[in-house]
């Protein structure tokens, strides 16, 4: 008997099984008529979790990023109009940021990623598996460039430089262009390495055609802007002449030399309290786009964070949402869905398993814009901001009890001058790179 295929005497014994489940054949009568996470939502957990804190920052309106993996620049960008409107005293109530600016230098910046590693492994053959994983999905929304090396190289706009085209609705349109274009490049890069030919010289004609798709879909950056608007008390005023980065370095408030990215990555084969870097290439070092981060544990992220938010500052996270969450009504809670109950299995997994497994997988960014304590300043529960509009949860936002925190979150922007000093040194670690 071939031990790899499914025997009908199994699927017998299988329906024999089924068909004695009385338990089973209700929940599958009840999910006929019911979304699964409706039947299987807690009543009680929902009600541990007030939508009430001890800290917190009010929403100046909630941004919405619509069909697409922008979260990443969604969140330091909330974080900038923030600032920008307490800097200026600006009146009106939902002012924004420029998503549209950040993301035509993000599209370029990971065109230009994505050619230098066509060109790098130029030499290996087209079905080699690392070249195949390049060329399988050449370009995303998703931050794996990062927001800090694009703000600090090309500096942030207001809505008013540089607003929304239609596109940013739903990006895949631009995602399907730009990837035709980059896999036939690719073709080109490999064709001239072939024939000794620049290929420097062509990749600089290709990354001119795709600004010209950028320029297309989301229109030209500024160079320079005027910026008008009036203040809380009603008085009109206008920044003439302001470039990108002087807006942002006068009043956007993003201290990039404090700002360090931390994981909690609880794997089997990785430390913490050292430092990591992302690569494909590992005998590079650390690149422009893959900033080293500090592994830290969940507690020493959740103190600093909390110190944050008591100091003023929003705190943006990475976790998987994708796990014990309701968009729907705004709750985040390990304890938030019975599923096991629900479908009579075991599921659930503890870490480092559920890392190792991946079982758990960071998928999403947001903000923490407010913490409630208690009596001895331990978390209970946190209030999260996300970018999917008003619509989403409570008025666009999460309460995520504190056990959700320690269970599915993977990351965080901190600022460093809060962290405790044996952490302070981890960062004059020399990185290595993250293992596979």
């Amino acid at each position: 008997m071939n031990n790899d295929q499914i025997t009908l005497d199994q699927i017998a014994r299988f329906r024999e099984k089924w068909d004695g489940d009385v338990h089973g054949q209700l929940v599958s009568n009840a999910l006929k008529r019911n979304t699964l996470d409706e039947l299987a939502l807690s009543r009680d957990a929902q009600q541990k979790l007030p939508f009430t804190f001890t800290v917190e920052y009010e929403s100046d309106g909630v941004c919405d990023q619509m069909a697409s993996e922008r979260c990443w620049s969604f969140t330091y960008l909330n974080i900038a109009r923030y600032n920008v409107k307490r800097a200026l005293h600006i009146a009106e109530r939902n002012f924004q940021m420029s998503h549209a600016y950040v993301y035509f230098y993000d599209q370029l910046e990971k065109s230009n990623q994505f050619l230098n590693k066509i060109i790098r492994t130029a030499d290996r053959p087209v079905h080699d598996p690392l070249v195949s994983r390049f060329l399988s999905r050449p370009i995303s929304d998703y931050g794996y460039f990062g927001f800090i090396p694009l703000a600090e190289k090309y500096g942030l706009v207001p809505k008013s430089a540089m607003p929304d085209s239609e596109i940013v609705k739903a990006t895949m349109p631009m995602t399907r262009i730009l990837s035709m274009k980059l896999r036939r490049s690719a073709k080109e890069l490999r064709d001239a390495a072939a024939a000794g030919e620049d290929v420097q010289a062509l990749k600089e004609q290709q990354l001119a055609d795709i600004y010209g798709i950028l320029c297309r879909f989301l229109g030209q950056p500024p160079q320079a802007f005027d910026f008008e608007y009036r203040d809380t008390a009603g008085e009109y005023h206008c920044l003439r002449d302001q470039t990108p980065l002087q807006f942002m370095r006068d009043y956007c408030g993003l201290d990039w030399d404090n700002l360090i990215e931390v994981d909690f990555l609880p794997y089997t084969h990785m430390e913490f309290n050292k430092m990591y870097y992302r690569t494909d290439f590992p005998e590079d070092g650390p690149q422009y786009d893959s900033r080293p981060c500090l592994n830290m544990r969940i507690e020493d992220i959740k103190k600093v964070a909390v110190e944050m938010l008591k100091n003023g500052q929003m705190v943006i996270f990475g976790s998987d949402p994708r796990m014990f969450a309701s968009k729907k009504y705004g709750y985040m809670g390990q304890s938030l869905f019975d599923y096991e109950g629900l479908f009579g299995t075991k599921l659930m997994m503890d870490k480092p398993d559920s890392h190792d497994y991946k079982w758990t997988v960071g998928t999403h960014m947001m903000l923490f814009t407010g913490v409630a304590l208690d009596e001895s300043g331990k978390p209970l529960r946190w209030k999260v901001q996300n970018s999917y509009g008003p619509q989403m949860g409570i008025q666009g936002h999460y309460v995520m009890d504190d056990e959700w925190f320690d269970v599915f979150l993977d990351g965080a922007t901190l600022d460093k001058r809060f962290l405790p000093s044996e952490l302070l040194a981890c960062l004059d670690q020399k990185p290595e790179p993250m293992p596979d």
